[in-house]
């Protein structure tokens, strides 16, 4: 397949059941989900669990995989770069935490290599879609706590004590690095943005049985080999705030896998990318039409288009919240800018900005 003058790409969604899903994406987004508890919603993925399909214009029915096997250049943009398996280096998803996840823990690289594991390691951001009064994020361990303790905690179900809790409220964003004890409590429906990965260990799953009524396998010896012991937990990060080419602009994450931003939208905006990278646009609310290279499309609550790194700019026009995924030059996208605007370098520390 030759891939010519790509425009904007939008995307079929995967559907995903889980123990801990629920009702909310068709609830809240309209989406056709299956008349099942839904978990997650793979938005854009370019993973073997599932590939994600064009849904419109001249490349619907290509997958994404076949689209970078075409031309990956003129998908990622000069500055991404596929992963050691070929794939696309980003996977967004939308949850539905009906009920609590189980407690768990992702690689990083280096220990998804030594594991042997078929993905890389898993880094990941969240972002607050909606949230049920008292909900709640767990995001790292005490520093306290040692292999030994940790383990001992599970045995006698005393883990929950070991772990930082932070209320989830629309608007919270976490970043959760490869490493980190993490878990998603009941009651709230978060974009994730990660590696391109499903590699999870779970440490503790609640007493809780799968659908065949078994206790959920555990990975208890993998998870201790992965994660990262004596460091505080990240904590909700506070949104940094400048002007983009003259947007109005929130930093809610940026590391060297992603960069996470935040434009409330009230009229129209053009985003110059210069090609460096393809963005991922997530509509969070209100009514959003982006255009870029000849092409159009306009995004509800809860969907998403990937505007390929061959394009030069996009231009985004409505009212509403958006948020925008790409992989940063992070000194020139992200450092400068905000110290530009008046934030102190200390202040960037903490968006892991190496």
């Amino acid at each position: 397949m030759k891939l010519d003058n790509v425009g904007l790409l939008r995307f079929h969604e995967g559907f995903f059941e889980r123990v801990w899903g629920g009702s909310k994406l068709r609830i809240l987004y309209g989406k056709d989900t299956p008349d099942k508890p839904i978990g997650e919603s793979w938005v854009i993925s370019d993973h073997s669990s599932h590939e994600s399909v064009v849904s419109e214009g001249p490349y619907a029915g290509q997958t994404l995989r076949q689209l970078l096997e075409a031309n990956a250049d003129a998908i990622l943009g000069s500055r991404p770069t596929l992963t050691v398996h070929g794939r696309f280096p980003l996977l967004l998803k939308i949850l539905d935490a009906a009920d609590v996840l189980s407690v768990q823990v992702h690689p990083d690289d280096e220990a998804a290599k030594r594991l042997g594991e078929p993905d890389v390691g898993k880094t990941e951001m969240w972002h607050v879609l909606q949230a049920d009064l008292g909900s709640e994020l767990i995001c790292g361990l005490e520093p306290s706590v040692t292999a030994a303790s940790l383990a001992s905690a599970i045995d006698d179900g005393s883990i929950e004590a070991q772990m930082a809790r932070f209320p989830a409220t629309e608007g919270t964003s976490l970043f959760v690095p490869a490493g980190t004890v993490h878990a998603i409590c009941g009651g709230s429906v978060l974009a994730e943005i990660q590696q391109n990965s499903d590699l999870t260990y779970r440490l503790y799953d609640w007493g809780r049985v799968g659908t065949d009524g078994k206790p959920r396998e555990l990975h208890v010896e993998k998870a201790m080999a992965v994660t990262h012991f004596g460091k505080p937990s990240p904590g909700p990060t506070e949104p940094l705030r400048h002007e983009r080419h003259g947007i109005p602009c929130a930093v809610l994450a940026a590391c060297r896998d992603f960069a996470a931003e935040l434009y409330e939208m009230c009229g129209a905006i053009t985003r110059t990318t210069g090609g460096e990278s393809f963005h991922i646009l997530l509509a969070k609310s209100g009514t959003i039409t982006v255009a870029a290279a000849g092409s159009e499309t306009t995004l509800s609550p809860g969907e998403a288009v990937l505007v390929p790194g061959c394009l030069d700019a996009y231009s985004a026009s409505g009212e509403g919240a958006l948020l925008d995924y790409y992989v940063a030059g992070l000194e020139a996208d992200i450092a400068a800018p905000l110290l530009a605007a008046g934030h102190p370098e200390a202040s960037l520390a903490r968006y892991a900005l190496a």
